[in-house]
């Protein structure tokens, strides 16, 4: 197991670049380790990397529709997976990872990334 050192996903930021390059076949596990955020101030309060239980399906133009409104979600060159507290990069893909918080991208339903607040910090680990 190989640690990496730690990042922190600042939620006003669209895809941050991790620095980190993924080989395909390589086990990357992202794991929350404190932060909170919101993508919407109007909820009234901050959830972790799992996003808001309330808005479990994020519309499209989201950075990932369908996931948690405000969980971790990464990117590696066109593919976009959800992380929430826990996950692993699909272990097909290779390239630069980029970690964000599921909100409208595009500022179609609102000011996008733009009112977001609060940060998570992360923690990578190559298991293979």
């Amino acid at each position: 197991m190989v640690v990496i050192p730690t990042f922190v996903v600042q939620s006003k930021q669209v895809w941050p670049s991790t620095a980190y390059t993924v080989q395909a076949g390589s086990k990357i596990v992202v794991m929350w380790l404190s932060g909170e955020w919101s993508a919407n101030p109007a909820w009234g309060y901050m959830v972790n990397g799992n996003g808001n239980p309330n808005f479990p399906s994020a519309k499209t133009g989201y950075a990932l529709p369908g996931a948690p409104e405000g969980a971790l979600v990464g990117k590696v060159g066109t593919s976009v997976f959800l992380i929430g507290n826990t996950g692993v990069v699909p272990q097909n893909l290779t390239g630069t990872l980029y970690l964000a918080i599921n909100d409208d991208v595009n500022g179609i339903y609102g000011p996008g990334y733009t009112d977001n607040i609060g940060s998570l910090k992360v923690m990578i680990v190559k298991e293979n």
